[in-house]
């Protein structure tokens, strides 16, 4: 069978030209939603419009009916009574002659309407505007003023089949002397309810319309101003998973998508800093491993070339070279193990004071004979019991003492110091006197194969991986290690460890 002649690499090319892209999908969720809110607005005022149009027109004929009934009581007091008031010659004209004089009364507004418009060229037109179903015209043949005992008393009698009819009493001071009937408002004619209800849905089409306009200006604004830094961190972050770790964000903003920018910039500084060091770990590793090697082959030469004779002398030369380079490998062996977080330890009940004495004595031959002062300044009380393991522990001791001892010009002074920071820690402190480290090493000594300077250098003898030994060894049983400047002029080394190292404090 043969291969497909399109690569990965092509297709995910046309996978990413296919793809939405989160502008569009942010536009069209947007739209989407203003369009369904536009909808559901338009439909809602359809339907109140549709249904309350009627209902509005028959509360405002009641309304004006409660005016009309007012007016007829007003004029039946002053006149002393119902029939004072019609043997003074008060007829229903009358009255409404009178109501359509009231501001806000329909003849008035039927007046209004009535006036000339001008037209386009500036020229009042001289006929009336259109006259509105509900003026005066149309509300004075619905009404009619009754008696209490049911006979009309002004005005012609409302036909017998109108059972839709609106009362309102009319008083002479507090007693109810008449009322006033009024037939219902015939509900709107089709055709003039159609007008009505097209003209507003017209405006709900346009107010839709320029609301859409607005939202997907609007939604490109938003997208722009949201996605474009975006595609910024997927072109950033593409780069760095390409090894491009210089690569940075311009991270000002101050939201969420500023911060997820300063992350990167810190993810790719970190990433830098890997680089860097891994790089350094290899150069280091190999010529730390040349060494030894070289020295081997050499003697190894010079025994066959008979330079140097086969003697015991020079077998034990050679097996310590093998040693040294055993050592050191098992020294990287136990770094790469604590890396994985898988260095082994044991942890169980031992005496803190006189694990630290015992490795205090251990030392003690050895500063002497290096004209060196070894001094133990322990608050213990015994026995302090604590759960770490003790060959751990030890190796820790032992790396910093040996540290001091190598690195301590004599004739110097290294000091000891243990004691209890509280109930659950154990404080040691390790500090010696000239030469001391500067600042910027003291950040770096915990580094597995860094060498400070010349003064700690590698002529002294050492792998280099004593201190990182000691730092994992910490980390392992959940303590802390520091490098600080000693008062002694040296460099003091601060450790605190749990009672209970097998259990996170």
């Amino acid at each position: 069978m043969g291969k497909s002649s399109q690569s990965p690499h092509n297709c995910g090319v046309k996978w990413r030209a296919m793809r939405i892209r989160l502008v569009h999908t942010q536009a069209l969720l947007l739209l989407t939603a203003v369009l369904m809110a536009v909808l559901a607005m338009g439909a809602l005022s359809a339907w109140n419009l549709r249904n309350g149009f009627s209902d509005y027109l028959a509360t405002r004929d009641v309304e004006r009916l409660e005016q009309f009934a007012l007016l007829v009581s007003e004029n039946a007091e002053r006149a002393g009574g119902i029939d004072a008031l019609e043997s003074n010659g008060v007829d229903l004209p009358e009255l409404f002659h009178q109501f359509g004089r009231m501001p806000g009364s329909p003849a008035m507004m039927a007046l209004r309407d009535a006036m000339p418009r001008p037209d386009e060229g500036g020229m009042f037109s001289p006929g009336p505007r259109p006259r509105p179903i509900d003026s005066i015209d149309a509300f004075k043949d619905r009404v009619a003023i009754y008696g209490l005992d049911g006979e009309a008393r002004l005005g012609r009698a409302l036909p017998q089949d109108a059972h839709d009819t609106v009362e309102r009493p009319v008083r002479v001071g507090h007693e109810v002397v008449a009322v006033v009937r009024m037939v219902t408002l015939k509900p709107v004619p089709n055709d003039v309810e159609l007008r009505f209800l097209n003209t507003q849905y017209q405006s709900i089409v346009v107010m839709a319309c320029v609301l859409l306009v607005i939202a997907l200006v609007g939604a490109l604004w938003i997208s722009g101003h949201w996605v474009r830094p975006l595609i910024e961190v997927q072109a950033a972050t593409e780069k760095i998973a390409q090894g491009e770790f210089d690569t940075r964000l311009n991270a000002s903003r101050s939201d969420e998508i500023g911060d997820a920018m300063r992350n990167i910039n810190q993810m790719a500084a970190g990433l830098k800093k890997l680089e860097g060091a891994r790089r350094q770990w290899i150069a280091d590793m190999s010529h730390e491993l040349r060494t030894p090697l070289t020295v081997l082959r050499g003697e190894i030469d010079a025994l066959i070339d008979g330079v140097i004779a086969l003697t015991p002398k020079a077998m034990l030369s050679l097996r310590e070279e093998v040693l040294q380079l055993n050592a050191l490998v098992d020294d990287l062996h136990l770094l790469a193990m604590s890396d994985l977080n898988a260095l082994p330890c044991y942890f169980e009940e031992v005496d803190a004071a006189r694990l630290l004495d015992g490795m205090v004595q251990k030392f003690a031959l050895r500063a002497t004979q290096l004209d060196l002062t070894l001094t133990l300044d322990t608050q213990l009380e015994t026995p302090v019991m604590v759960r770490w393991d003790a060959k751990r522990i030890e190796q820790l001791v032992g790396n910093l003492l040996d540290n001091s001892l190598r690195y301590t010009d004599a004739p110097g002074r290294v000091l000891v110091r243990v004691r209890s920071g509280d109930e659950s820690m154990v404080v040691l402190e390790v500090e010696d006197s000239a030469p001391g480290v500067s600042e910027i090493d003291l950040l770096r000594i915990f580094e597995p194969l860094y060498r400070a300077d010349a003064a700690r250098g590698r002529s002294i003898g050492g792998s280099g991986l004593g201190l990182a030994i000691c730092e994992q060894i910490a980390k392992a049983h959940h303590g802390v290690i520091r490098a600080k400047a000693s008062a002694l002029g040296g460099v003091l080394f601060h450790l605190e460890l749990p009672r209970l190292g097998d259990e996170a404090v």
